[in-house]
């Protein structure tokens, strides 16, 4: 190809690869209610971690409430998008519903070692339910799944008042 052919062959591509990225993360009919049901899921991931490392496990088969409402949410909200993107979310919705579902029951188990493990099979779905969604509407760095705990309502910084966890659960960490 000619050099005075070859920029602006590039210049078109790059604006045609912009257009449709930019194009899928405005395309989402409900981004609000889809950056709602993400952060609920990643809550849910962020919260159990420190109900099994506290050992307070009566209360983390409750938590599948919460995972059940912000898959709802997200089902809810992607169900005007299109058929091969529902197609690719719907399922990953899921597999985080049934892996909540097993930590769940190794909670009420009180079985230790497979509480860990469905934890990260937790995490692990919903990180790929998450990683399905552009960067805008993902919960932020340091969230409920970052280092720690960290955000609103973690134990780090802008986090609960020491003492304010769930009952049994260690003092915040100063």
């Amino acid at each position: 190809m000619k050099r005075g052919l070859m920029i602006p062959a590039l210049i078109t591509a790059g604006a045609l690869l912009f257009g449709a990225v930019a194009a899928a993360q405005t395309a989402l009919k409900s981004p609000q209610s889809i950056k709602t049901g993400l952060r609920i899921l990643n809550q849910v991931v962020g919260h159990t971690g420190r109900l099994i490392d506290a050992k307070n496990y009566d209360i983390v088969p409750r938590e599948q409430q919460e995972l059940d409402a912000g898959a709802a949410l997200l089902h809810e909200a992607i169900a005007g998008e299109p058929a091969s993107f529902k197609a690719k979310v719907g399922p990953l919705i899921d597999e985080a519903v049934r892996a909540g579902g097993a930590m769940g029951a190794a909670a009420k188990a009180h079985d230790d070692a497979k509480l860990a493990t469905t934890h990260d099979g937790l995490a692990a779905a919903v990180k790929s339910v998450i990683e399905q969604f552009p960067e805008d509407l993902r919960p932020k760095p340091g969230g409920m799944m970052g280092p720690g705990g960290m955000g609103p309502g973690g134990m780090g910084p802008g986090g609960p008042p020491p003492g304010a966890g769930p009952p049994g659960s260690p003092p915040r960490p100063q």
